[in-house]
């Protein structure tokens, strides 16, 4: 049974007539409505005229301007009109291209109502996922101490009105807490009921920091001193890894470990639950002169991530403890700027579209030769640094 979705506007852009009118049938049998171009100039002219369009399904292949070329259109004119790539030509490369380029979806010829009825339905879970603009904030008049942002009174001015304990209790909102405890600075129901604190930490505060301890193990290895317990990572990225290596386990850079050319080599993570697979990309990209690291785990690639600094991730998509593409998003969030491969020997023209709208830079498919994984890891790298 198709999948029901709301009525949409599409625009259907392929040169092969006989397409457009096979799509068109399927999509008004859904209550969808439809209008159809046989060249990109069409379909521009079409959007021109009434930019209210849904979604456009577009033929990556046409005569002098091919589906890529209206999706880069779309997104400088229209970046709000998500454009699906269909093909008789699928492949894991051209999908990702696709995907790179900024289309939300890719569709292989031929398909069936019910493959286009998902595409459709996928659109709308990707569209929803992105972020939305940001709304403009009103800047408010500067003032050393307001109260509320809705109620922009300096604290002074409430003092004066009401009293210094009445405006204590305020905290950061128009409304009175009795329940607000200032050795916290957060609400605390033991506060409300003895009305006072004799605590010499706030037993919530020091829970916060045991779970954020928790999730993000800073490795005791990786402290640079013990009287200035910056972590390696922290100081790679305010300087540079072969200052930080100089440093050794002292606060201090030692003038005879400074050698900059130490840690120039690009440094990658390999995870992989294989460690025959896992060391053998070591070696490859070894004899390239990449300094290699492995994680047989996403739990452990996680916490090395977290705590040292990469130039770049392979990723496995299965792992026994973790799946690669739900494991991306975080990585991504705490390293943005982080570039990841994503590798797997189940490759597929779904999982290379997922995974690039997740933000893996490529994506390689095992079996891969050493060329092939030094190709991959080489243009992942220069894509995050232009």
């Amino acid at each position: 049974m198709a999948i029901q979705t709301k009525t949409l506007r599409v625009v259907v852009v392929d040169d092969e007539r006989v397409v457009c009118q096979g799509v068109e049938k399927i999509l008004v049998r859904n209550g969808h409505s439809v209008e159809k171009a046989l060249t990109v100039a069409e379909a521009v002219a079409i959007i021109e005229k009434n930019p209210a369009v849904d979604v456009i399904l577009a033929d990556l292949m046409m005569p002098k301007a091919g589906g890529l070329d209206l999706v880069s259109t779309v997104r400088e004119r229209w970046p709000h009109i998500p454009v699906v790539i269909m093909t008789g030509y699928a492949s894991i490369a051209s999908a990702i291209d696709a995907t790179r380029a900024g289309a939300v979806g890719y569709l292989p010829k031929p398909f069936t109502p019910d493959e286009l009825a998902l595409a459709l339905e996928r659109v709308s879970i990707v569209m929803k996922s992105r972020p939305a603009a940001k709304p403009q904030v009103r800047t408010l008049p500067k003032a050393k101490d307001i109260i509320d942002v809705d109620m922009p009174f300096d604290r002074a001015e409430v003092a004066a009105a009401t009293s210094p304990a009445y405006v204590e209790h305020l905290t950061r909102s128009d409304v009175q807490m009795l329940d607000f405890c200032d050795l916290g600075q957060r609400a605390c129901k033991r506060y409300k009921a003895k009305g006072v604190c004799k605590q010499p930490e706030c037993p919530l505060v020091a829970a916060d920091r045991r779970k954020t301890a928790q999730v993000v193990a800073t490795s005791t290895a990786d402290f640079i001193d013990v009287d200035m317990p910056f972590s390696m990572a922290e100081v790679a990225a305010a300087t540079s890894e072969a200052y930080a290596y100089a440093l050794g386990r002292s606060d201090m850079a030692v003038t005879g470990r400074w050698n900059p050319n130490k840690a120039t080599g690009r440094k990658v993570l390999v995870v992989d639950d294989e460690p025959v697979v896992a060391n053998s990309v070591r070696r490859t990209l070894s004899r390239r002169g990449f300094r290699v690291d492995e994680a047989f785990s996403g739990n452990e690639a996680l916490n090395r991530i977290l705590n040292e600094m990469y130039d770049l991730v392979l990723l496995d998509m299965r792992m026994p403890d973790s799946n690669g593409l739900e494991l991306l998003p975080t990585i991504k969030k705490h390293r943005p700027k982080l570039p990841v491969v994503m590798v797997t020997g189940y490759a597929s023209i779904d999982t290379a579209v997922e995974a690039i709208q997740r933000g893996a830079s490529d994506y390689v498919a095992k079996p891969f030769t050493p060329e092939e994984l030094f190709t991959a890891a080489n243009k992942a790298i220069r894509g995050a640094a232009a």
